[in-house]
């Protein structure tokens, strides 16, 4: 309903026609700085326009907030974060992503991506070879960064593609000698050689194992879902890790914990680390790390006849990744078939 005076609506409040030539027209509420709402009601005498109008007058009424996202770094890993790119992530996963993004913020927080070339990302690679596991993760990591800005429409291509990832330099890692094994379990207390035995018996990464529950056991192993590639897996435990478990008594959720003074929570991953390695100086054992213990227990299975797929039903590895962690053992034994194919050869020529 057209108002017969312009000055018979109330505050904020416009009559605008359709069109130039035309009688009719919509009732607005507008007020500078907000946007604007047309109402519902269009009868400006109607009870329930005004009904309107008092809402839009009050705290029932708020302008929309206007989300302004800078096209640089910050506001990129803002939005990665935000998104199911990150959010279906594993949570050991998205905590490796966040030292990366992080470091992304930090570094280059104001450079904008389109403005990342190639050669940009092989110095950020190669300003941290100090560190070469980082150094490679940032150049995965800054991929993936760069993939989420092609579909915001920031940038066109990905400069990470192509970067190439640092080879590492020195020994590979290697499976904890038995003597070691046996050095540690007579220097460690009773906490820290469960850690140790979970994890050699299983050869699960270790924060799978401090995650171990009383109630994921069940007939002589333990039910998990890996925190790094969301697997479901059932792995038998050994004899002495079956016998460290009895001996342990039932405080809390998981099977390792904190002492009584801290409640019985769940041990972090951080106080883990620190037991372990205090052993390790301790008996001489710093060349082979926590995490050497999941090369042992691959190791382990590859000596006792274990196939590549057998070993990867309890690992949850790829048959790729257990070959890489098994190439010891399996280069000894290949070198012992041909010794021994040697020998024969040897005595047969003799005879």
């Amino acid at each position: 309903m057209r108002p017969k005076k312009s000055n018979a609506l109330p505050k904020y409040v416009t009559w605008k026609k359709n069109r130039k030539k035309d009688t009719t027209g919509v009732l607005w509420f507008e007020r500078r700085g907000w946007p604007a709402v047309k109402f519902e009601t269009q009868d400006a005498t109607a009870p329930e326009f005004w009904l309107e109008y008092a809402s839009f007058m009050s705290d029932g009424y708020r302008p929309a907030e206007k989300k302004v996202m800078q096209q640089n770094f910050c506001g990129l890993v803002d939005s990665y974060v935000r998104s199911k790119r990150y959010t279906k992530l594993a949570r050991s996963t998205a905590q490796d992503y966040d030292k990366a993004l992080k470091f992304f913020k930090t570094s280059f927080g104001n450079f904008k991506p389109k403005e990342m070339k190639r050669t940009h990302v092989i110095q950020m690679r190669d300003s941290n070879d100090h560190r070469y596991r980082f150094a490679n993760y940032l150049v995965q990591v800054g991929s993936v960064l760069f993939e989420h800005a092609i579909d915001l429409g920031w940038v066109e291509y990905n400069p990470a593609k192509g970067a190439g990832l640092l080879e590492k330099t020195g020994n590979d890692r290697q499976p904890w000698p038995q003597h070691l094994i046996e050095a540690f379990r007579d220097a460690a207390d009773h906490r820290t050689q469960l850690i140790f035995e979970l994890a050699l018996s299983s050869g699960q990464r270790i924060q799978d194992v401090l995650d171990f529950r009383w109630s994921d056991l069940s007939d002589g192993g333990i039910s998990l879902i890996q925190n790094k590639t969301g697997k479901s897996l059932w792995v038998p435990l050994n004899a002495k890790a079956l016998s460290l478990i009895e001996r342990t008594p039932k405080h809390g959720m998981t099977i390792i914990t904190t002492s009584k003074r801290y409640n019985y929570r769940p041990l972090a991953y951080r106080s883990a680390q620190q037991q372990i390695q205090q052993v390790r100086e301790e008996i001489g054992a710093m060349d082979f790390d926590i995490h050497s213990l999941r090369y042992s227990a691959a190791c382990e299975l590859a000596e006792a006849g274990c196939t590549d797929e057998e070993i990867g039903s309890i690992t949850g590895q790829t048959v790729q990744t257990v070959k890489h962690y098994t190439k010891s053992v399996r280069q000894k034994a290949s070198a012992m078939v041909a010794m021994r194919a040697r020998e024969r050869m040897l005595k047969q020529n003799k005879n």
